[in-house]
């Protein structure tokens, strides 16, 4: 393939295995649509972008440019200040040098200054891959490193056999009077005493000594660890059981700035202990809290509703994909603190009461639409089927003036939202 700007060979390159030309001459670039919806992807563009091959064509003064592919003349389009060639044939767009920026910064929310198609092409997709990056490595640090570990027990059954036969070996002695021995041995079978600890299913206790973190407890049953532990959480212990967080709704405003209402419940569980109880403050709190940071973040990612016939994703369409990614974010918000975000799912999803009747208004005018569209083609069908039928039956021949009569009469009747009523004349005079 040439270029058709300065008939150089084109110098094949290729962007995720799909291959496109280059001029080294001009530095233009021939690619095909798929391969521009690609590079939209790849340097971060969400919307769906449009196709230059399938607009329409403007007249200019200077003479068409040869199609490399199929050797047709090219026609040129117009789009939002850029002025391309396509070829409607073979579906191809060739860009300039620099056009290639123009096109792109249409659907940029930053523009990019006006560079080689080459070069905005690796500085935009290696912009993009950064951004990516830093979005998926910004977990919060805290400055606790503790590690959940297992806690030294002994089975607490045995301990109290043993304090129990020490103990009636101490009450001997003090009957037989030595009281030097029987006195601290009662005293210190009260300490060991302390370390007796009970935990039902599902359920933990951090143990630290004298301030230090020696380890978990987990396990139900009968325990007895260290007496110098004690209990971060004395009084009630850290549950490990799956738990469910309901913020209630939340009005947020999508990317379209539509104020919606929405709400999620998260499914989560305790994974770390020591990461709960030594990184935040209250765990269930933190949670609480980055549950609607980052529900806020994913809501303003997405429109609340797209067009069926749209590949772009919605809050209202793609509930399970919104759903996942929401899932996504709470989970690297709260790896901090030792959460394990099991699932995170929209229980609620609602345009806000100021705006909810317009935008009813503006669906039930959509599908009125919709089906005026549908109500007009079959009619055309059904008109286009009669005049057809008419003729080649040869029932009866018809001027043009006697079809376009018929076919106004038919359109108004197929087309009408009340039914034909008949008209009756009245014979007399």
């Amino acid at each position: 393939m040439k270029c058709p700007k300065c008939k150089v060979e084109f110098v094949t390159k290729y962007f995720d295995n799909m291959p496109f030309g280059y001029c080294t001459e001009c530095k233009a670039v021939w690619v095909k649509f798929p391969l521009l919806s690609k590079i939209a992807k790849a340097i971060g563009i969400e919307s769906e972008i449009l196709n230059p091959a399938e607009m329409d064509s403007i007249k200019v003064k200077e003479d068409p440019r040869v199609c490399p592919d199929c050797g047709k003349p090219m026609d040129k389009v117009y789009f939002n200040g850029v002025v391309v060639d396509k070829c409607s044939d073979c579906n191809g767009i060739l860009f300039d040098n620099g056009e290639l920026v123009k096109f792109f910064n249409t659907y940029l929310k930053k523009a990019q200054p006006i560079t080689e198609n080459l070069i905005f092409l690796s500085n935009a997709i290696k912009a993009a891959e950064n951004s990516r990056k830093e979005f998926t490595m910004s977990e919060i640090e805290i400055q606790s490193k503790e590690q959940e570990r297992r806690a030294i027990s002994f089975n607490g059954f045995l301990m109290l056999g043993g304090l129990l036969i020490l103990a009636l070996v101490l009450f001997l002695l003090f009957l037989l009077g030595a009281y030097w021995i029987s006195t601290p041995g009662i005293v210190l079978i009260v300490f060991l005493a302390t370390g007796f600890k009970m935990l039902k299913p599902q359920e933990a206790m951090a143990l630290t000594v004298f301030g230090k973190y020696i380890g978990t407890l987990k396990g139900a049953g009968f325990h007895w660890v260290n007496p110098f532990a004690r209990s971060v959480t004395p009084f009630v212990p850290i549950s490990l059981k799956a738990r469910t967080l309901d913020n209630g709704k939340q009005k947020i405003n999508d990317e379209l700035g539509n104020p919606i209402e929405v709400g999620i419940i998260v499914i989560w569980e305790v994974q770390d202990t020591a990461k709960a109880v030594f990184n935040v403050d209250d765990y269930t709190q933190f949670l609480s809290s980055q549950s609607d940071s980052a529900l806020r973040n994913i809501v303003r990612m997405y429109p609340y509703d797209a067009p069926e016939d749209s590949d772009r994703q919605s809050l209202r369409g793609d509930s399970q994909e919104i759903s996942a990614k929401l899932k996504a974010e709470i989970q690297k918000n709260v790896k901090v603190a030792g959460l394990n975000i099991i699932d995170a799912k929209i229980t609620h999803l609602a345009y806000a009461p100021e705006i909810a009747v317009a935008m009813l208004q503006r669906q039930q005018a959509a599908a009125i639409i919709d089906a005026k569209k549908a109500i007009v083609e079959g009619a055309v069908s059904m008109v286009e089927m009669a005049l057809n039928k008419l003729s080649e039956n040869d029932i009866v021949k018809l001027e043009e003036t006697e079809k376009a009569k018929m076919v106004n009469n038919l359109l108004v009747t197929l087309c009408s939202n009340k039914e034909a009523q008949p008209v009756i004349k009245n014979g007399l005079g």
